[in-house]
């Protein structure tokens, strides 16, 4: 993906390149949201306008700029930004919030994405799972606010891996989530999910994956956590964001998955978000 040339800066444009922080602004507080931008449409925009909300009423902050008239305002300074970087197609754009004394500021910047809509992976990745670290249970632990440090560590381990993603495990070693996305174990007709009690982060996609699960008659259950021995059972495995969408997963150390019903629930997913 390329950053756009410009990037919005509390209104005003400024050059990519160009743009720097003050050493105040470095240490602020502050948070990021990112939407999927495909041709004029973002997909699961209402979703990620209440996690916003949700995120200023954490930190004591209003921001009524963006988040009246249903965030109207917000969607104007998204598409702003898209047409300035003259990405018309498919993009993800990146809302920063920080938090200087009483005052908020905000950043808006896009980038061009891999595809202009939601395309299933035809190459499955490859999985491991990463155990230096455990994520803590906690009231966070279903935001990215309190699941970016995780990422950020799997990141960095990615790197010297020859796997495509790493899996994160809780404090039990239940796995949880991969990298900014939610984890899914298909077996027959059961589907298997990770809780917000386990630790795991919830993406704003899981209710339409709940929703394409009954669609489709299959029987989703979190209510026992997922282990290694359930990943090598498991006939197919599939992670989700917002971002990326629906993501097939091949393999995990020697098993290997089949993409049957995956490529069902990603048909009828791009039907409802783009529809």
């Amino acid at each position: 993906m390329s950053k756009g040339k410009y990037i919005l800066v509390d209104g005003s444009f400024v050059l990519t390149d160009e743009y720097r922080i003050s050493i105040y602004e470095a240490e602020a507080l502050n948070f990021t949201d990112k939407f999927r931008a495909i041709r004029s449409n973002f997909p699961f925009f209402g979703e990620t306008l209440e996690l916003i909300r949700f995120k200023l009423l954490y930190y004591n902050k209003t921001f009524s700029e963006f988040t009246a008239d249903d965030g109207s305002g917000l969607k104007r300074q998204l598409e702003r930004t898209l047409t300035k970087n003259k990405h018309f197609l498919g993009a993800i754009v990146s809302l920063t919030f920080r938090f200087i004394g009483q005052s908020v500021h905000y950043t808006i910047q896009s980038e061009k994405a891999d595809s202009v809509g939601y395309e299933l992976n035809e190459k499955g990745l490859y999985v491991e799972i990463i155990n230096p670290i455990q994520k803590s249970k906690s009231s966070l632990a279903s935001l990215s606010l309190g699941s970016e440090i995780y990422w950020n560590v799997a990141a960095s381990h990615l790197k010297e891996s020859t796997a495509d993603e790493l899996l994160i495990i809780n404090t039990s070693n239940g796995i949880i989530e991969a990298p900014e996305s939610n984890i899914y174990l298909i077996k027959g007709k059961a589907v298997r999910g990770a809780s917000s009690k386990q630790g795991a982060y919830v993406d704003i996609t899981k209710p339409l994956m709940l929703e394409l699960f009954d669609k489709l008659n299959l029987n989703y259950s979190e209510d026992e956590e997922i282990t290694e021995k359930d990943l090598r059972e498991a006939e197919e495995l599939l992670i989700v964001n917002s971002l990326k969408g629906m993501r097939w997963i091949i393999g995990f150390e020697e098993k290997r998955y089949f993409n049957h019903t995956i490529r069902k629930i990603s048909e009828l997913f791009n039907q409802r978000v783009l529809s």
